[in-house]
């Protein structure tokens, strides 16, 4: 009975994002449908192979000069130099929770195709306003210093049951800068319909140089992530979720400057497998001002939010909730520190307790997560 219920629960969530999909498509003026249709042939190149996921995706191998970034304007000097070796798949990749098996041909890297869908729902994304109704909530920790050079830890990945208008992911991310022209990286995994059409479990990449206003995307949606490793990369479903109480699936995330090219380098388990130039971050420099560990959820439309993490309300076993462990800093000499100190930050708690978070320091682990039966939380 509850296989079936999730099954239904699927496919009314996959209805309401086709349909809300379809009624932005048939609002789109003949001018937008254009813009859409050129945005289109800049990011998807000529394939030299392509992939079929087994989560449904299209990959498409292309030449590593000729992938999207390069055509951002910042960037565009930058192809010609041809620096960079692409990262061949090794028998240890095949082990992570996302991977694309054999991956591309040497010299060739994975994007994944776009559609128009993709597109209008980034869209869609970007335009929600803040109310008591599609809040974002957050509960983890910060850790604040500048000059950082970047930050790491290993944070295990759930299947959270969301709604089409809702989304729960776990993020690394840093930042610098006021509120309002934020200059961000973010890695982590998430269960976002309304960003990828989907109930899956998936990693994503997020950066921005302003804020959000002009700047950044999801993935490879706009130009400005390098890809460079030829199996792994953002976007891609995870092939196994942790169990509560029982076997855990984790992934090492690191976001680091390699002071000498001046690139943000994103790192998993130990393997390089893109970057982003410095010359998106105009506030990355000389580092980065804070770092943040932790879960990250969006309300629905009727204020009711979805689970973080397992769901379960937090405890001290880590087999039960959503962690980070082994978090560190990059200080300017290269070194990975664990924090001296760290601020919680918890964005829905109270009488009802829906998310809540704790750092361990003596075993430099965080739990986060809570929220399982959803409920509504105005803040």
């Amino acid at each position: 009975m509850a296989s079936s219920l999730g099954l239904l629960s699927l496919v009314v969530c996959l209805i309401l994002v086709t349909v809300g999909e379809a009624r932005i498509s048939s609002s789109l003026s003949k001018q937008e449908n254009l813009e859409l249709e050129e945005q289109l042939r800049i990011l998807n190149k000529q394939p030299i192979k392509t992939i079929h996921a087994e989560w449904g995706d299209l990959y498409d191998c292309i030449e590593f000069h000729k992938q999207p970034a390069f055509d951002h304007p910042l960037l565009k000097d930058q192809k010609s130099l041809m620096n960079d070796e692409t990262i061949p798949p090794t028998p240890h990749d095949k082990k992570s929770i996302f991977s694309l098996g054999d991956g591309c041909p040497k010299g060739t890297v994975p994007i994944r195709r776009t559609t128009k869908e993709d597109l209008i729902r980034s869209q869609s994304l970007s335009s929600w306003t803040p109310s008591a109704a599609n809040r974002i909530y957050r509960a983890g920790v910060y850790y604040k210093k500048t000059g950082m050079h970047g930050g790491k830890g290993t944070v295990n990945a759930w299947h959270p049951e969301v709604r089409s208008d809702q989304y729960s992911s776990s993020e690394l991310s840093i930042k610098s800068g006021p509120f309002n022209q934020t200059n961000a990286i973010k890695f982590g995994w998430t269960v976002n319909p309304h960003l990828y059409g989907d109930d899956k479990t998936r990693n994503f990449a997020y950066w921005t140089g302003d804020g959000g206003h002009k700047t950044g995307c999801y993935n490879t949606l706009c130009p400005g992530y390098v890809q460079v490793h030829q199996t792994r990369g953002p976007g891609q479903a995870v092939a196994q979720t942790s169990i509560i109480g029982g076997q855990q699936y984790e992934v090492a995330i690191e976001i680091s400057l390699e002071q000498e090219t001046g690139k943000w380098w994103l790192i998993l388990d130990d393997v390089k497998i893109g970057y982003w130039p410095n010359q998106l971050f105009e506030l990355f420099k000389p580092g980065v001002e804070s770092i943040f560990w932790g879960g990250r959820v969006k309300a629905g439309n009727d204020g009711v939010s979805p689970p973080m993490g397992s769901g379960l309300s937090i405890d001290e076993y880590y087999e039960t909730t959503g962690y980070f462990a082994d978090l560190k800093y990059i200080d300017e000499s290269n070194q990975s520190l664990q924090p001296e100190s760290v601020d919680t930050v918890v964005d829905c708690r109270g009488s009802v307790n829906l998310y809540d978070a704790k750092y361990y320091s003596k075993h430099n682990m965080l739990h986060f997560g809570g929220g399982l039966d959803g409920a509504e939380c105005y803040l």
